[in-house]
């Protein structure tokens, strides 16, 4: 076993991280936990306000150290081509880190279907940063299309809270977003298997 592996469990500990988010680190990956400057990380992920004692700030820590400075930086790139602010990355960052364990590629994705296919405001997407981890094919792109005839035809209101379509489950989301409307449901029912088919 590594000697920073314990020392650098016990540094984690006094500084509050809980037991959940270290195991979490042991778990998925250890090699977080044997590196040499984990302290630094520790302070940055501190600073960004996130409570040691939650998972996300293990989370957090992973996504701080799987990144090499290029990559990291590649996408703080990318978000900014879309209009995101160091600002706004911070708070989707403190939201939800895992965001930022995805690909470049996927990030871009994402914003290209929300903001050139879709319409929609890039900054929305700050609010649930989530998203990104989910599957384009399978949940994002179906869901969407769906969400935007609704709103074209006025049957859902700009104002809804958007997080609901992407966080539900399938079933759930058939019964709330296409079932209850009758009138609509086999349109919807069309574009939602149509998208789900086709991605």
């Amino acid at each position: 076993m590594d000697s920073r592996l314990p020392k650098n469990t016990k540094f984690l500990a006094d500084a509050g991280v809980s037991n959940s988010a270290i195991g979490y680190l042991i778990r998925v990956r250890v090699g977080a936990l044997i590196c040499s400057d984990l302290r630094k990380t520790v302070d940055e992920v501190k600073k960004l306000g996130i409570d040691p004692s939650q998972v996300k700030f293990a989370i957090a820590l992973l996504a701080k150290r799987s990144d090499r400075k290029l990559l990291w930086d590649a996408k703080v790139d990318i978000l900014k081509s879309w209009g995101w602010s160091k600002e706004v990355m911070s708070k989707a960052f403190k939201t939800n880190p895992l965001y930022m364990l995805t690909s470049k590629d996927k990030i871009n994705e994402v914003m290209k279907l929300w903001v050139n296919q879709l319409g929609w405001d890039a900054l929305a997407l700050a609010k649930i940063p989530f998203i990104f981890g989910y599957s384009l094919e399978r949940r994002i792109i179906p869901r969407a299309f769906v969400l935007q005839y609704l709103l074209a035809k006025g049957l859902r209101n700009k104002n809804d809270n958007i997080n609901t379509p992407f966080f539900v489950s399938e079933a759930e989301f058939i019964e709330k977003f296409v079932e209850c409307f009758k009138e609509e449901r086999s349109q919807l029912l069309k574009i939602y298997y149509d998208k789900k088919g086709s991605s």
